[in-house]
């Protein structure tokens, strides 16, 4: 099980995104694409902390290349591992069969196998088979293991791939896939675009709608005026972004906001951070109270302790005198103290709900804790569940009772749901449903509302069970979407070097910036939907799977890339050339 979650937790970074049909896309099984930037097989992640992972042209079992893992001493219960994601729409209901060749060499302290790994809604895990009990081990010479599954109707997700967990070398190749006993025959894929030619330029020339600049400086915003038409009618405006860490984009964001609110009269802005704590920071918006700098580090996240949000927090703050005409509200909900606050703080004369708040509290502590310890959510107990259920249904009848009007009782009574969305938190399928839920909650108190939301481009997208394709599927065209890239530059992010600058992987051929940068233009707008709806033959290659950069809040990455149809993806992609790192407003260690 411990294998079983950890490798979980690669595949929510690292999976390959949907391949529709089992025919639109090679899956690489015998590893003989390989991947521009990483020299590692294309389609795949992998890697592994203190592995050596490398394609190896000279030992392998068939083909130009095999997939290598080395690791010489103590793994200190690392492991190496290649992870990929099986087309579920065409497995469920089918007995499927996954083969796959390894040699070993001095194999020991563990054992090289092969994985798969069916998970149903919110990531719950169904079966998994990682041959722990049957792996090889010492020296093996080319040798072919499987591990067969039924499928059952309850499936969302098939990953699949192989695993290295000791010391020694090993080499997997020629893997291959049956279904109901039908073998899989993988294609062969063309080569990468690595370029627009003139007709399709003059082509792609009228779906992009160039920008005068993502500075939000007060000036001529005629080149905004697009959105209007973009945006028309919707409530709920997402804007992405494709790092954490780009001021580039977090300025162009704010640019948008200024707009929608001045022009379209968007009167809410959401963003991804804790809903109680983002809140709190919405009465310096609206009344001038408190410190913005500590209201926005206390809403955890390095990520918007930055000047450009700080610059966007106060220039809403000016835009609400001498009236307010926007509200800052959050919609995450990995935290749960914030939400425990509120509720002490409504109820600090009542001295038993008082207590009960304490309690729960104590409990929350110690699983955050146990959860720290073990690298990801882990399990309650019966005893543990009925305690702390028990007393949150206590809490949600003394809210019921109390003599709070009813605005009040909803509010706290959504910090309970905060509280049971912290504790259901097991995979990010689940915060993505959550997030969803908490932005329908805000635009259901406020129905007359527009709301632009603040997330990162992972979140806003309208597929792969994102918080963007649970909104879509509710709110249909009152949703858009604004996916953000660049060309190359670098960003604020975490890693190796902890909190600082990173350089980004320029765009390489093949990838979706590389081509957009032959446009031409540092700032613009992509007309995706537009794209989509005309369907012409010069624009078709935007339809198609594309590499484009999702990266998020690490860096050091040599895996900034990966596969998708970024026409499904979004309505909208704004493009900049160039990225830089925001400018953090204190040193703070995550």
């Amino acid at each position: 099980m411990r294998i079983g979650f950890k490798i979980t937790s690669v595949i929510i970074l690292f999976c390959l995104c949907n391949v529709c049909g089992l025919a639109q896309r090679s899956l690489n099984l015998d590893f003989e694409l390989k991947n521009y930037a990483t020299s590692l097989p294309k389609r795949w992640y992998a890697g592994g902390e203190g592995f050596k992972v490398y394609m190896d042209s000279i030992e392998k079992y068939s083909g130009k290349w095999s997939l290598a893992m080395e690791k010489f001493g103590d793994t200190n219960g690392k492991f190496g591992v290649y992870t990929g994601r099986l087309p579920i729409e065409v497995l469920v209901g089918k007995n499927i069969e996954y083969k796959g060749w390894i040699k070993t060499n001095d194999v020991k302290n563990g054992y090289a196998g092969l994985w798969l790994r069916i998970d149903g809604e919110n990531g719950a895990m169904l079966a998994l088979d990682n041959m722990s009990n049957r792996g090889l081990k010492g020296n093996n010479n080319w040798t072919p293991v499987s591990i067969k599954m039924n499928v059952g109707q309850e499936a969302k997700n098939i990953d699949f791939g192989g695993l290295f967990t000791g010391e020694g070398s090993v080499w997997f190749d020629h893997l291959e896939l049956y279904i109901d006993g039908h073998k899989f025959i993988d294609i062969i894929e063309p080569e990468p675009k690595t370029f627009i030619r003139l007709d399709e330029l003059a082509k792609l020339q009228k779906y992009i709608y160039p920008l005068r600049t993502y500075e939000p400086d007060g000036g001529d915003t005629k080149d905004l005026k697009v959105l209007d038409r973009l945006v028309g009618n919707s409530k709920v405006v997402a804007l992405g972004e494709v790092t954490h860490g780009s001021s580039e984009i977090f300025k162009m964001k704010n640019r948008i906001v200024q707009y929608l609110a001045r022009n379209k009269d968007f009167d809410i802005f959401s963003i991804e951070a804790n809903m109680p704590e983002s809140y709190k920071l919405n009465d310096y918006i609206v009344k001038g109270e408190g410190d913005p700098r500590k209201l926005i580090a206390g809403m955890y996240f390095w990520t918007w302790n930055t000047e450009e949000v700080l610059n966007m927090v106060e220039w809403m703050h000016k835009f609400n005198q001498p009236k307010q005409r926007i509200t800052f509200t959050g919609f995450d909900m990995q935290f749960y103290e914030g939400a425990l606050k509120e509720i002490s703080e409504a109820f600090q004369q009542n001295e038993g709900i008082a207590s009960e708040v304490d309690d729960l509290k104590v409990e929350l502590d110690k699983i955050r804790n146990a959860s720290r310890q073990n690298k990801g959510m882990v399990m309650m107990g019966d005893t543990v569940k009925q305690k702390i259920n028990s007393i949150i249904t206590s809490l949600q009848h003394g809210i019921n009772v109390s003599s709070f009007k009813t605005p009040e009782k909803i509010w706290l009574q959504k910090n309970i749901d905060i509280v049971q969305q912290y504790l259901g938190l097991n995979s990010y399928s689940w915060r993505d449903k959550c997030m969803a839920d908490n932005v329908l909650w805000i635009k259901n108190q406020n129905p007359e509302s527009k709301i632009a939301i603040w997330a990162h481009n992972g979140h806003i997208q309208k597929t792969d069970q994102k918080q963007g394709e649970h909104l879509a599927k509710q709110l249909g065209d009152d949703y858009v979407t604004f996916g953000f890239t660049f060309f190359d530059g670098s960003f604020t992010a975490t890693g190796k070097k902890g909190l600082t600058s990173y350089d980004a992987v320029e765009a390489y051929p093949g990838t979706l910036e590389y081509l957009l940068d032959q446009v031409k233009e540092p700032v613009f707008i992509l007309d995706l939907k537009k794209i989509k709806l005309d369907n012409n033959k010069e624009t078709e290659w935007l339809l198609e799977q594309l590499e484009y950069r999702r990266t998020g809040a690490m860096g050091g990455n040599t895996i900034e890339f990966s596969e998708s149809k970024i026409s499904e993806d979004f309505d909208y992609l704004i493009f900049i050339k160039s990225s830089s790192p925001s400018k953090l407003l204190t040193e703070i260690s995550w």
